[in-house]
């Protein structure tokens, strides 16, 4: 009876162990997780640590004394310890893998490009033949026509000028025209005389281009994110410079209206409005944007009108604060410019609460204000501070692995994990980020000599006194230690 009793002991203390084993095991599992994203300053990381070990070396011990008592408060700290190692693993390895995929995240740049022709023509992909014609400074153009003629038997003639090969197409002159996305949308958004419902998209291609990754360089205590954001028609409503100090945890934003007219950067002196960059390229905007003010720009940040909305509506809305009321004049709705008979929103004076789409509505917004352009800037600045804020609340914790998982395909980026990991350690220490706002101004200039048209059309002449006050205060910012 005895050597029963003293087996069934042993085989009960030998469980117990083996629960030891596995909160080990489950604790292991998270350090290397803690320790990996590298987003916890240090004396939270040792409080983390030393509260779990304890719990786990108490376990132990109690486990191993005689009277049950103990022994069952052993058992509760070791499945205590266990759970706690157990969702903090989840999270961090969540967390981890966004960091992972979700920053400098830009490994291939990707044109899409048209073979287009008249809409009243029959010609479906099975009839392209003869001669394509393209516009020889289109991004990526080579490598297009090399695709194309692997697909098709045909001969390719270049244009000097995209409008008037986009006319010919409209006017039956030439059958098909190779046009990248870009060009083709923004083309027909700023020119009245054309009109899409006069074209038909019979072949469409991707043609990606691997982007080289930069070398990580030494870490830098302040630096300049170029932020673009694109509408339904790829036209660059947004742009901002977010200038970062690390050390004095200033944020300054410097908005520039989307038509500020400048030289494109590489096109030996031509100019077009900041909103139409894009055609010309993905980083045509940014290297422009970095010559005309001066300033460096080391990482940037490419969003599109889906990513806030799914943003915001992750996040669970932003609270949104406005110096006036107004009824928007565009509707609710995304990815279209059709506000015809659609609900509109009402924003009042004060403070309020905005969903996603709500969000974008007000975010498009300029029409609606005696400033236009420059309080929709005005705007974006208080949105994206909104969310910043909204980011930073323990709210936000409920809904974290959607979050993620929701973010990393909402936007690309050229910013470091490392960056991002410094910035989220030094809010998680408590540091009281400041945000200071400018934006720059100018005048109307209708008769611009714009790019993309190769003709006349409307942007906005820069005010020189705002730019270089701007400039200098990107300096000051980045020079503050």
């Amino acid at each position: 009876m005895k050597k029963t009793k003293d087996k069934t002991k042993k085989h009960h203390i030998s469980k117990l162990n083996i629960l030891s084993i596995i909160a080990v095991i489950v604790f292991s599992i998270f350090l290397y997780f803690l320790f990996s994203i590298n987003i916890l300053p240090t004396q939270y990381l040792i409080l983390i640590i030393l509260v779990i070990s304890i719990l786990i070396i108490l376990s132990i011990v109690f486990i191993n004394l005689k009277k049950k008592v103990v022994k069952v408060i052993g058992v509760v700290l070791i499945i205590i310890s266990i759970i706690l190692s157990s969702v903090g693993s989840y999270y961090l390895y969540y967390g981890n893998e966004f960091l992972n995929e979700s920053f400098s995240n830009v490994k291939k740049e990707i044109s899409t490009y048209y073979i287009v022709t008249n809409k009243e023509n029959k010609y479906k992909k099975k009839d392209i033949q003869g001669t394509i014609y393209y516009y020889k400074n289109s991004s990526n153009i080579k490598k297009a026509i090399k695709e194309v003629k692997s697909e098709f038997s045909i001969k390719t003639s270049s244009y000097d000028n995209v409008t008037t090969m986009v006319s010919d197409v409209l006017n039956k002159d030439i059958d098909f025209m190779l046009i990248d996305k870009a060009s083709y949308d923004v083309l027909l958004n700023v020119n009245d005389s054309l009109d899409k419902d006069s074209f038909k998209i019979v072949y469409e291609f991707d043609i990606a281009t691997d982007v080289e990754k930069k070398e990580e360089e030494e870490k830098k205590s302040s630096f300049n994110i170029y932020i673009a954001g694109r509408d339904f028609d790829g036209l660059i409503d947004y742009n901002t410079i977010v200038t970062v100090n690390m050390n004095t945890h200033e944020i300054l934003m410097t908005s520039i209206p989307r038509d500020y007219y400048m030289n494109i950067s590489g096109m030996n002196g031509k100019k077009d409005s900041l909103s139409h960059m894009y055609a010309f390229g993905l980083d045509k905007a940014e290297k422009s944007v970095a010559e005309f003010f001066e300033v460096p720009i080391d990482y940037n940040i490419h969003i599109t009108t889906e990513s806030l909305v799914e943003l915001v509506d992750k996040v669970g809305g932003i609270t949104y604060c406005s110096d006036q009321s107004f009824t928007t004049t565009h509707a609710l709705i995304l990815n279209s410019y059709d506000d015809r008979g659609k609900k509109k929103l009402y924003v009042k004076k004060g403070c309020q609460e905005l969903n996603g789409i709500e969000t974008l509505t007000v975010a498009r917004e300029r029409n609606a204000f005696v400033g236009r352009d420059r309080v929709r800037q005005q705007n974006c600045q208080k949105i994206i501070i909104a969310i910043f804020e909204k980011l930073k609340s323990t709210n936000s914790f409920v809904n974290y692995k959607e979050i993620l998982d929701s973010l990393s395909d909402l936007y690309t980026t050229t910013i470091p994990r490392s960056v991002i990991t410094d910035i989220a350690k030094d809010t998680i220490d408590g540091a009281d980020w400041k945000f200071i706002t400018q934006s720059v101004d100018g005048s109307d200039l209708w008769d611009a000599d714009i790019a993309i048209l190769n003709g006349k059309g409307y942007a906005m002449q820069p005010n020189m006194n705002d730019v270089v006050n701007a400039r200098n205060k990107i300096n000051e910012i980045l020079e503050k230690e």
